[in-house]
């Protein structure tokens, strides 16, 4: 399945919005980071993510070469980069229904080195690690992927033993070399510790209050049906929501024609200030197996940042509207 991160206006969106308000704090510490290490190579959380909302912490070892802009990566670090062990975590979180909104990423070692942090980088990690908690009131649940993680954690824990407060579930990499063993008996057992945590995180979260990151639109103006978007190269879009802009045209982006709509309403278009309250308008919403992935004007924008075909668009919008008004189809 491809990488959302492999299309330049998903990357572009998330780039543009990394400072919204829930994602601001966490990314501001990383310019910190990055200043004083004089270096860019911390990369950025995307806010995709629940930010300082968030319920779930999930750490790993370091950032690999596809969180490095400069050489070819999103410059986030990513479930959704163009690599294995991201996707690999992306379908454990989607497996046990834990969405984007509930998580908030990051590393032992936060700056790019692609190697094993030595003893003194690890401790380098420590406030970093402790800041990010301090950032996350509603951290529920902290996820140790790796020896590395789980050996800050014992570091940190030695200078902020209130941290010992927190629920940790500790567990393999989700990288491939995590797995490398000559005994397929001790393969399997690792691979069933990491499931069987990541079932675990699940059950924690759906104990615990509900998460407050509110990605869920008014539904009294809003319809929320669930499609497979199939015969396509690109991403399975599983959610979709829709409003109806009382009654008016979905919300059209600039340079979409259609027929059916009246000339009166395209001249409207034509209102710089009518256009730009149209546009401004959510006309839908996007989710991947739990997951938020945007907000669109229209359902054919949508389809062109997650690189869908656009031969579909147009019956897709035309299934999604029967569904969201199945007897007056005048409007």
């Amino acid at each position: 399945m491809a990488r959302l991160m492999r299309n330049p206006e998903f990357r572009q969106r998330q780039w543009e919005h990394r400072f919204d308000q829930h994602i601001a704090p966490i990314n501001h510490y990383v310019d910190t980071l990055r200043k004083v290490a004089g270096t860019d190579s911390v990369p950025y959380v995307p806010p995709m993510y629940g930010g300082i909302k968030a319920r779930l912490l999930s750490v790993l070892r370091d950032p690999g070469p596809k969180t490095q802009d400069k050489i070819g990566g999103s410059g986030f670090i990513c479930m959704e980069n163009d690599d294995p062990t991201a996707e690999r975590l992306s379908n454990l979180f989607a497996g046990v229904n834990i969405p984007a909104e509930d998580i908030v990423p990051w590393n032992a070692y936060p700056w790019y080195i692609n190697k094993k942090p030595t003893p003194s980088e690890l401790e380098a990690g420590i406030l970093p690690l402790k800041t990010i908690i301090d950032l996350l009131p509603n951290l529920t649940v902290l996820m140790l992927h790796g020896g590395e993680a789980k050996h800050l954690w014992k570091r940190l824990l030695r200078k902020y033993p209130e941290m010992s407060r927190l629920r940790v579930l500790d567990t393999y990499h989700t990288s491939s070399r995590a797995f490398w063993t000559k005994d397929p008996i001790e393969r399997d057992r690792r691979k069933k510790d990491l499931a069987d945590k990541f079932i675990q995180a699940g059950k924690i979260l759906q104990i615990e209050t509900s998460s407050v990151f509110n990605t869920i639109p008014d539904l009294s103006r809003s319809h929320h049906t669930t499609y497979e978007v199939t015969g396509t190269s690109a991403i399975q879009v599983d959610t979709i929501r829709n409003e109806k802009n009382r009654g008016e045209v979905f919300g059209f982006h600039e340079g979409q024609k259609n027929q059916n709509i009246s000339e009166g309403v395209r001249k409207s278009w034509e209102d710089p200030e009518i256009r730009k309250k149209r546009m401004q308008k959510n006309a839908v919403k996007v989710h991947r197996h739990g997951t938020f992935i945007g907000d669109f004007t229209s359902l054919r924008q949508a389809f062109k940042v997650l690189g869908l075909p656009d031969s579909k668009h147009i019956p897709f919008r035309i299934k999604l509207k029967h569904e969201v008004d199945p007897i007056d189809q005048t409007k």
